[in-house]
């Protein structure tokens, strides 16, 4: 085989594995195009913050509150809104654009750091598969850690970019990470150690001014950003009760375990229990963060940075761990595992085509754990879990249709239920009912036990509605005049 062969040979392969790595993206996600799906949760709660509102009151530079002040994603949601309303099928479709360019982008950004094409397809391929992107890329309420994860990516690909004014597109790229979600604040520090060992060997000074130049900018808004924050940091620590699962622990244990299990839970493994197994992690990353830094593997070092201080700003929420917060630092962490597969097929002595056709098998198993994640037993029972509290919302949707008139203000519905039931439609401030009738002073009663609930009713004399809800998202309106409506299943 000549050298033309060999190489129309190796981009075939390539090409397969590329078009294997897009497929399993898009396998992993596709379930959302199920019939019968409806918003749920944050979907609809994230709704009621606009009922009132424009564009125009959205979109502000500085953060008036230190937690959800997030106007690019706010935006994002009304405007998907706005065009299709409660249709989640289309939000979703332009949803997902966003998390497939992530998916192109985090290639591109695997490639520019020196990961070879069929492990940089490899990469992408498990970022897309795994069931925390699954979860995140088809929840529409976690648009913040979407865009957040597209803005990074981009401003990390214009600061590896020797162009003119790449620096500075990098820095408002970060800009609008930042006001997408708020742990994007710790860029700065990751794109520094990037920056610092790309950069040839010099004095410390000399680097230090050479990554100055380039990252001047970043810094200055992380400052100002940042001060903005410390002074809401205690007023809105204040006001949260004592119970709350989004206080702050301040202590390095804290961090540590969060870690641990943000990482667990990339391989459906958050339970794992292992006294041990947490300070282990954090050993082994910061060996290999010092690894890296010793033998100037700037891509590694970003990769670990990445991962962990990413996950900075929830790591201190012990109480409040979600599998929508590690989307964007678990790539960073596959980031690194691909470039440390790399760093080892160079040891290999025996020619430039053994380590491609090493890498080529190494991306193969990969891709081959991929098709075993999207089957295991793990990934389907949260497919299924998803696709059926979709289906009851769309179920209590219709019957609120059909059974539940215009609601004025200061309106009470009270929603009995059997215990161990969820009245999923009615979570979220009744997000739903607010919206559809432009009222922000509705109110769901929906935790208190059946008989309670027909006793508040009772005691209730304003404009009220009493729901006898049933397990598949279906209910009847409670009417005093006459006999009992019921919603079609």
């Amino acid at each position: 085989m000549d050298l033309v062969q060999r190489r129309a040979f190796r981009t075939a392969v390539e090409a397969c594995l590329g078009l294997f790595a897009a497929i399993l993206c898009w396998v992993a996600v596709s379930w959302a195009f199920r019939p019968g799906q409806f918003p749920v949760l944050d979907e609809l709660g994230n709704l009621g913050l606009f009922l009132d509102g424009s564009y125009h009151d959205i979109v502000h530079f500085v953060p008036t509150a230190v937690y959800n002040d997030r106007p690019v994603g706010w935006i994002f949601t009304r405007l998907m809104f706005d065009l299709f309303g409660f249709d989640y099928a289309r939000e979703v479709a332009c949803f997902l654009i966003i998390h497939f360019a992530n998916c192109v982008m985090a290639f591109l950004v695997f490639r520019r750091l020196g990961v070879g094409m069929p492990l940089a397809f490899a990469g992408v391929a498990l970022f897309g598969s795994l069931s925390t992107t699954a979860q995140t890329a088809t929840y529409i309420g976690a648009a913040l850690d979407v865009f957040c994860l597209f803005f990074l990516l981009a401003s990390a690909l214009a600061l590896l970019s020797e162009r003119r004014g790449s620096a500075v597109l990098s820095a408002i790229l970060f800009f609008a990470a930042l006001r997408s979600k708020e742990f994007a604040i710790l860029a700065p520090p990751a794109f520094t150690v990037l920056v610092a060992l790309r950069l040839p060997r010099m004095p410390l000074l000399r680097t230090a001014a050479a990554v100055a130049r380039r990252l001047w900018l970043h810094y200055l808004i992380a400052l100002l950003i940042g001060v903005r924050y410390a002074s809401l940091y205690s007023a809105w620590r204040a006001t949260l009760p004592p119970d709350d699962p989004y206080r702050t622990d301040l202590h390095l244990t804290t961090v540590v375990q969060s870690l641990a299990w943000y990482a667990s839970a990339m391989f459906g493994a958050e339970h794992f229990r292992w006294q041990l197994f947490p300070w282990m992690l954090a050993i082994a990353l910061l060996a290999l963060l010092a690894w890296a830094v010793v033998r100037r593997s700037a891509g590694v070092a970003f990769g670990v940075c990445g991962f962990a201080l990413f996950l900075q700003p929830v790591a201190f929420m012990p109480h409040q761990r979600s599998l929508f917060y590690v989307y964007a630092p678990q790539l960073f962490l596959i980031l690194a595992i691909c470039l440390l597969v790399e760093t080892a097929l160079a040891a290999l002595r025996n020619g430039e085509r053994l380590r491609w056709l090493a890498a080529v098998c190494i991306a193969l198993a990969f891709m081959a754990w991929c098709v075993h994640i999207r089957r295991t037993s793990y990934f389907r029972d949260r497919v299924n879990f998803n696709v059926g509290i979709r289906r009851t919302c769309a179920r209590s949707a219709r019957a609120a249709r059909a059974l539940l008139p215009h609601m004025g203000p200061q309106t009470h519905v009270y929603v009995s239920h059997s215990e161990g039931t969820f009245a999923w439609m009615f979570l979220a401030q009744c997000a739903y009912l607010r919206v559809v009738n432009q009222q922000r002073t509705i109110y769901c009663v929906t935790e208190f036990p059946a008989s309670q609930v027909l006793a508040l009713y009772e005691a209730d004399h304003g404009s009220k509605y009493l729901i006898d809800y049933n397990d598949d998202g279906s209910f009847t309106v409670e009417d005093r005049a006459g006999p009992p409506n019921t919603s079609n299943r």
